[in-house]
């Protein structure tokens, strides 16, 4: 585990939440030179300590609008494995990690309707070695600052919101600069351009115009969060009334906790599930303990998963 000092900290919160900042802009909110950025973010990058930066997007103005969460156990250890291989070019797949208790991995899928949706579960599901499955379709994901590195802003990115996000059209343009900051998001314009084969003032133009469009929401940097000393763990919780009241205070609660970093919405059973960053064994239950006496007068079921990793190999946006 490496240490870091409160600066590290402050830094890796800032990449966590506004990775594309300038190195001054970031300078100039934390109270540090540039130089100290650039130094600090290139150490953290050769330390393996961040993986990279990605782009949130909204996915329903991209016309993919059903994110499905997909948890797989399979007969053997062997078949996750091969399983894993066949996921490297898939067109659906944004992320996946592994679970270590009940299932053995969970997958990120983007669709763009329910035929696509439908064919491609039908298909995977058929397979003779997974031996239990859960299917998760969030209709609300909202990602928070990594609040336990000193992020307290409150300013969480909205990533679904069904209710909200119209579908937006998109030129060939647009396509090559976000497939490009699929790849890294805090590309530099200049190299964008190399390339795309884009002039630095077009690309400027459609990155203006992909944040109005409300398709850019933002950009990550995603951590080696076993090198930093913490663990994830996913809570799935499947309240028997599950109203508007209740998610507000759901919501509050994940901004106001510093361990939790995503809270999401399904109509199915579980019907929330909440991503929590913890140290240790204390923090996890803390967060636990709190949660349930915010539920003290709801009937709900509460189940607790470890995962490994909250994602392998990210691609944001795999039907670009």
């Amino acid at each position: 585990m490496i240490q870091l000092k409160p600066t590290d900290l402050k830094l890796l919160a800032h990449l966590g939440h506004h990775s594309r900042d300038s190195y001054a802009d970031i300078a100039k909110t934390l109270h540090i030179s540039r130089e100290q950025v650039a130094y600090r973010i290139e150490k953290f990058l050769k330390e393996d300590l961040i993986k990279g930066f990605f782009p949130i997007v909204n996915y329903a103005a991209l016309s993919y609008p059903l994110i499905t969460m997909l948890f797989l156990a399979f007969d053997k250890r062997q078949h996750l494995k091969t399983f894993k291989k066949t996921l490297a070019h898939d067109k659906n797949r944004i992320s996946h990690g592994e679970i270590l208790a009940k299932y053995d991995i969970f997958i990120i899928l983007a669709f763009k309707d329910e035929s696509e949706k439908k064919n491609y579960l039908s298909s995977l599901l058929s397979h003779k070695t997974i031996t239990d499955h859960l299917i998760l379709e969030p209709h609300h994901i909202q990602l928070y600052p990594l609040k336990f590195m000193g992020k307290r802003e409150q300013s969480p990115f909205l990533m679904i919101d069904n209710t909200l996000s119209m579908p937006q059209k998109i030129d060939e343009k647009d396509r090559k600069i976000l497939k490009a900051l699929t790849k890294d998001a805090r590309m530099k314009v200049i190299d964008i351009a190399k390339q795309t084969n884009i002039s630095a003032e077009l690309i400027v133009y459609h990155l203006k115009q992909l944040k109005t469009k409300n398709i850019l929401l933002g950009s990550r940097a995603y951590f080696n969060m076993e090198k930093l000393g913490f663990f994830y763990t996913l809570l799935f919780l499947n309240l028997k009334r599950l109203s508007t009241s209740t998610q507000q205070t759901l919501k509050q609660f994940a901004l106001q906790d510093p361990h939790i970093e995503t809270v999401s919405f399904m109509f199915t059973k579980p019907n929330c599930y909440l991503q929590v960053f913890h140290k240790d064994e204390n923090q996890l239950r803390q967060t636990i303990l709190s949660l349930k006496e915010l539920l003290r007068d709801e009937h709900y079921e509460l189940e607790i998963l470890p995962i490994k990793d909250a994602g392998e190999d990210i691609n944001v946006m795999p039907f670009l």
